[in-house]
């Protein structure tokens, strides 16, 4: 062999040698992260709804304290327990208005009956301890009291009363001078309503 032909041979192992070389290897990529032991992974969670606090009901009104037994109710200046069974005298009104004074009073049947009562008004009066004086009902000119009367009668009231139910009746005295501010009423069937307070309007 010639020096030209070992020349192409050596170019041919030469060349040879180039293109036989190991291969590129593509780059490495990071292994997918790994959970610690015991802790099984999962997706992420979703955000938390958020919470509504639930409206609070509005506070129960306070209960009105009821009276003590035997105490007179809102709107009563006095109350009596009566003769007649389960009827109680209650004064609504004892006003004083010029030189007359009106005492109203109820007749309230808390019981199961229907009695009677019966106000003879020669019998009701007011007394004015202290001064020793006493008031009778006033009449008109034609001698009827001044009063509820009942029908027919000049000196009177009577009624029945049914269960659960109440009357009232009225009378008018003359009144005691301004500088008295308490008298006792007395009325037939009822224990004295002592030193009831006068109204001045």
């Amino acid at each position: 062999m010639d020096w030209k032909a070992a020349g192409v041979v050596a170019l041919g192992f030469a060349v040879s040698a180039a293109c036989g070389g190991p291969e590129a290897r593509p780059a490495a990529t990071a292994p997918p992260p790994t959970a610690a032991p015991g802790i099984v992974a999962s997706a992420a969670a979703p955000p938390a709804a958020a919470t509504v606090a639930p409206a609070t009901a509005p506070a129960a009104a306070p209960v009105a304290a009821a009276p003590p037994a035997g105490a007179p109710a809102a709107g009563v200046l006095a109350r009596e327990e009566t003769k007649w069974p389960g009827v109680v005298a209650e004064v609504t009104e004892f006003r004083r208005k010029g030189n007359t004074l009106t005492a109203k009073v109820r007749f309230r049947n808390q019981g199961t009956a229907a009695p009677e009562p019966d106000i003879n008004y020669a019998e009701a009066y007011l007394m004015d301890a202290a001064a020793g004086k006493k008031y009778s009902v006033l009449k008109d000119e034609n001698g009827s009291y001044i009063a509820a009367l009942r029908q027919g009668w000049k000196d009177r009231w009577y009624d029945h009363i049914p269960a659960g139910q109440d009357m009232v009746v009225w009378m008018k005295f003359p009144a005691p001078p301004a500088d008295v501010k308490a008298v006792t009423l007395q009325l037939p069937g009822v224990p004295p309503f002592d030193d009831l307070a006068i109204q001045d309007f």
